[in-house]
């Protein structure tokens, strides 16, 4: 009896380390280390245009934005998703803050070092503006709706991208973005 218990307490310990081993040994090892694919990447940034946002004449405009890198669930390109205040002045009698939300599709980047979010892009914007005429103290409100194309240059931690858009209030804007990857 005595024979059977000492047999047994030594097989369990190695009947255990046989099992342990054989699971370590079985893992598959990759060879080069996978970029996180689906991870969240934030990005902000400050923005400064030239654009035809005034009812008379031409404006400039700053603002400021943040967006988010979807989830990589299409096969081609990577979505965004954001939201943007933009303030344009005429410098004489109009201003107007447009609010909007941000959905956005960088859809190629011929850079050698891609990242997430580089890379060409459409944009749809939609959401709120508020005018203000230099007589009045009651602003305006209507509705926002543009598109934008652009290229976003990711260097590190940093991004610049030249765009330009349009739609409803303005007709036209250019202008340059720049900000950090998060």
């Amino acid at each position: 009896m005595k024979k059977n218990y000492v047999k047994t307490v030594l097989c369990v310990p190695v009947f255990l380390w046989i099992m342990g081993a054989s699971v370590l040994f079985a893992q598959e090892v990759e060879d080069e280390p996978k970029r996180e694919k689906d991870g969240l990447h934030w990005s902000l940034g400050i923005s400064a245009e030239g654009n035809m946002n005034v009812p008379k004449g031409y404006a400039l405009g700053t603002g400021l934005y943040g967006m988010f890198v979807l989830p990589d669930w299409v096969k081609t390109g990577r979505f965004s998703a954001g939201a943007k205040l933009l303030y344009s002045t005429g410098f004489k009698r109009y201003g107007l803050l447009d609010t909007a939300l941000l959905f956005r599709w960088n859809f190629y980047d011929f850079a050698k070092f891609k990242t997430c979010d580089s890379g060409f892009f459409v944009q749809a914007e939609g959401g709120v503006s508020l005018g203000w005429n230099g007589k009045a103290a009651k602003p305006f409100v209507f509705g926002l709706g543009e598109g934008t194309f652009g290229y976003r240059f990711a260097v590190k931690n940093f991004f610049i991208e030249p765009y330009i858009r349009g739609g409803y209030p303005v007709i036209w804007a250019a202008g340059i973005s720049g900000g950090f990857r998060i």
